[in-house]
């Protein structure tokens, strides 16, 4: 077992002076090993981003059966650990809460077993990987909204069954969020969904934008080289829509007879069987030509963007998906619904590129004049690359970040000065 001291001895280039803070991520999601999606996306991207501000920052993934390493990449120490088996009875009976409980267990102890030095914890919603530090109130602990299961489940309906495991599962999400310190959430629509639910129960959350450096996506030629291509990237399942894009491009071939709807993404379930294979009857039934990839590295993500005319974010709810962003980042115009965290951004902007949830009618709309005039799909990608440029720039996330890092360390010592004062006047009134 590597002490995090040791890590810090072999690395010749580390500064002498203390760092800023010292943060720890808590993310089973870090690429490339485990995972690509949103919560991967954004940990390994907000970490180096802290890292190079001066801070000393962690990422500890617990995936099952993984090998443990630590090493240091980009500035992050990265430590990844394996997860305990503590509970295989009840994993028989309700894998998905006991799979969420042997997680969080596997982390805090590993945070100890480490020796890290921590002012202070960031953990996902989703399956309650902060649970036991929320517990233990041991450190700082701030819970960013991704989308918790309560979210998934409601928006899933024919892959998602709400059985009394996967009820328990919710309910652990839920505690862990709401005895956090702060919670933060990339998008306002979250948020009032979560607060409509009653789950949040008065915590203070904070709208903290994903960042995206737009300087990476320089190189991806501008829209007016493309050909009318529709590109769509997320899961194959109901939340995400994907065959509203179908049958916009159904009422849209005919007046653009080279249009190509292409998809890429991983397959979930549709009423037990593969959702991918479904879309790729709907679409033969509807004659769009389009093509089905499946999830591709991020360092090939360029090349499709470039590829594209435009891109859609057709979900019917999606808390601000990473897709929109780097679309925008590339210099393409971006069509959304009403439903995503992307349509805050749009809004004000462009408000004729968000469209009604499930709308096939005012998606082909909206996507018409961009496929028909690349000039113009050149001229609208321009203006949302500005648009990122201005709300999800790395420095100001970063200086959002680390004021909602000062303010949970500000809470939790409130919190633990007031604990404290209770333990001694209870004390005080059992002696006399």
């Amino acid at each position: 077992m590597t002490h995090v001291s040791q890590l810090r001895q072999a690395d010749a280039g580390a500064p002498s002076k203390r760092p800023m803070l010292r943060v720890v991520f808590v993310s089973r999601e870090y690429p490339p090993e485990t995972g690509g999606g949103g919560i991967g996306s954004y940990v390994e991207s907000m970490a180096r981003i802290l890292a190079a501000r001066g801070h000393e920052v962690h990422v500890l993934s617990c995936v099952e059966g993984q090998t443990v390493e630590d090493t240091k990449r980009a500035g992050v120490y990265l430590h990844r650990r394996g997860v305990r088996r503590w509970l295989p009875k009840i994993r028989r009976r309700l894998p998905a809460a006991a799979f969420r409980v042997e997680g969080a267990l596997s982390s805090y102890l590993a945070v100890k077993d480490l020796g890290l030095e921590v002012d202070v914890l960031e953990a996902p919603d989703w399956r309650a990987e902060g649970l036991a530090f929320a517990l233990s109130h041991s450190h700082p602990l701030v819970v960013h909204l991704h989308t918790p299961l309560l979210i998934v489940g409601r928006e899933n309906p024919k892959s998602f069954r709400w059985s009394r495991d996967a009820r328990i599962a919710a309910r652990l999400e839920r505690f862990a969020v709401r005895k956090s310190d702060l919670a933060t959430s990339p998008s306002q629509l979250l948020v009032g969904d979560l607060a409509r639910e009653g789950w949040l129960d008065g915590l203070e959350t904070r709208v903290i934008r994903y960042p995206i450096d737009a300087r990476a996506w320089d190189l991806v030629a501008p829209p007016g080289s493309s050909q009318p291509r529709i590109l769509t990237v997320g899961r194959f399942e109901a939340r995400k829509a994907p065959e509203v894009v179908l049958r916009a491009g159904a009422q849209l071939q005919s007046a653009i007879p080279d249009l190509e709807v292409v998809f890429i993404g991983r397959d979930a379930l549709r009423n037990g069987g593969s959702y991918k294979d479904w879309l790729v009857h709907l679409a033969h039934e509807l004659s769009v030509p389009c093509r089905f990839i499946d999830e591709v590295r991020r360092s090939e993500l360029p090349a499709w963007y470039g590829s594209a005319r435009v891109v859609v974010v057709p979900s019917r709810y999606d808390n601000f998906p990473y897709t929109g962003l780097e679309a925008m980042a590339a210099r393409r115009p971006v069509v959304c619904t009403e439903g995503t965290g992307t349509a805050e951004l749009l809004r004000g902007a462009t408000p004729a590129n968000v469209v009604p949830v499930g709308d096939a009618n005012a998606l082909a709309e909206a996507l018409r004049p961009y496929l028909l005039d690349a000039e113009r799909a050149a001229r609208a990608g321009l203006e949302a690359r500005s648009l990122v440029e201005r709300h999800c720039s790395p420095e100001q996330v970063a200086e959002e970040r680390e004021a909602s890092y000062m303010e949970a360390i500000d809470r939790w010592r409130r919190s633990r000065r007031g604990i404290r004062r209770r333990a001694l006047r209870v004390r005080r009134d059992y002696e006399e």
